[in-house]
C-alpha cells in the first residue's frame, strides 16, 4: 500500500476500504478520511467539466433542471445568515450557474461567484446577470474584501483543504463570516449505509469531514463557531434516482424501484448526514 499524508495534519495514513477502483484511507493520527488519487494539475477542470452538470452518475443528470430548488435554498440561506451578520457581499465558492448565490441576492445580498466549469459559469453570467468568475478557489486572486465567504457542498471536493481555507481567510473583511455546508461521515446514515454511503463517490468526493474534524480545522486556520444546524434541502426526483443507481447498480432492486420517483418531484432530503456551520474569522 503506497505511502500517504493526512491532507490535513499531515501525518501517515492506511487504506481503509475500496470504491470503485478508488482506495479511501483513514489518517493515523486525527482520524479524517479522504481518496487516494494522485491529483493532476488539470484534476478540477476534468472532473468539474460539462458531464458532471449533465452526465448522471455522481454529478447531476441535469443540473439547470435544479434551478427553482437551488434559488429557494439561496434564500433560506440569506435569510438565516441574516440573523448572525449584517447583509454584504458574499463571496460564493464553486457557485456553479449561480442559482444559490441568486437566492441570497433576492434576499438583499451582493454577490461574486467563482465557479471552475466555462458554461455554469457562463449560463450563471448571461441568464442571471451574475458576475460568476471561471476559476478554481485554490488560483482566485482578488483585492476585493468580502463579509461573508459560501461554501456549499464544496468542501468535500478540494484536494487541499488546508490551503482553501488560508486562501478564504485572506478574501474576508476582518470578522468577516465563512458559512460551510457538507456531509458529515460521523452520520447515523453514514454507519448505516457503510461503504454504500452516497457520499463516497470518487474521484469527485476527496475528503470526508466530521463536523469535528471540520471544527479542528477552522480553528487552527483562526476561525471561531458561531452556529451550527442542518439545512433545508430539497431534492428533485432525476438527481436522487441518478445517484441511487451510480451508487447501487442499475440491477439493483432499489435502483428498479427509485425508477417510479417522477424527475420533477421535489422533496425534503430525509437524512441527517447534512449540515451547515457559520465561523467567524478572528
Amino acid at each position: 500500500s503506497k505511502i500517504m499524508k493526512c491532507p490535513l495534519c499531515n501525518s501517515d495514513s492506511k487504506r481503509t476500504f475500496e470504491v470503485k477502483n478508488y482506495w479511501i484511507r483513514d489518517c493515523d493520527s486525527c482520524s479524517h478520511r479522504f481518496t487516494e488519487l494522485s491529483v493532476d494539475k488539470n484534476h478540477v477542470e476534468k472532473i468539474y467539466d460539462d458531464s458532471y452538470f449533465n452526465g448522471g452518475g455522481a454529478g447531476y443528470t441535469d443540473y439547470l433542471q435544479e434551478a427553482e430548488i437551488l434559488r429557494q435554498r439561496g434564500n433560506w440561506y440569506g435569510k438565516l445568515l441574516s440573523k448572525y451578520t449584517n447583509k454584504g457581499k458574499v463571496l460564493d465558492v464553486g457557485s456553479a450557474a449561480g442559482f444559490i448565490l441568486k437566492g441570497m441576492t433576492e434576499t438583499g445580498w451582493k454577490g461574486v461567484g467563482i465557479e471552475p466549469n466555462e458554461s455554469m459559469a457562463e449560463y450563471g453570467r448571461k441568464n442571471l446577470n451574475l458576475e460568476i468568475h471561471r476559476t478554481s478557489v485554490e488560483k482566485y486572486a482578488t483585492d476585493e474584501k468580502f463579509d461573508l465567504v459560501t461554501m456549499i457542498q464544496v468542501m468535500a471536493h478540494f484536494v487541499e483543504p488546508k490551503e482553501v481555507f488560508s486562501n478564504v481567510s485572506k478574501t474576508l473583511k476582518a470578522n468577516g463570516h465563512l458559512l460551510i455546508e457538507t456531509w458529515n461521515r460521523k452520520s447515523l446514515s453514514e454507519k448505516i449505509f457503510g461503504t454504500k454511503w452516497h457520499e463516497y463517490s470518487p474521484p469527485s468526493v476527496l475528503q470526508f469531514f466530521s463536523d469535528d474534524g471540520i471544527e479542528k480545522l477552522a480553528s487552527e486556520q483562526g476561525f471561531e463557531r458561531i452556529a451550527i444546524g442542518r439545512p433545508s434541502k430539497w431534492i428533485s426526483g432525476s438527481h436522487a434516482k441518478s445517484l441511487i443507481a451510480y451508487k447501487f447498480g442499475e440491477k439493483s432492486i432499489v435502483t428498479k424501484l427509485s425508477k417510479l420517483v417522477p424527475d420533477k418531484l421535489s422533496f425534503p432530503y430525509p437524512a441527517e448526514d447534512l449540515f451547515w456551520v457559520l465561523y467567524k474569522k478572528k
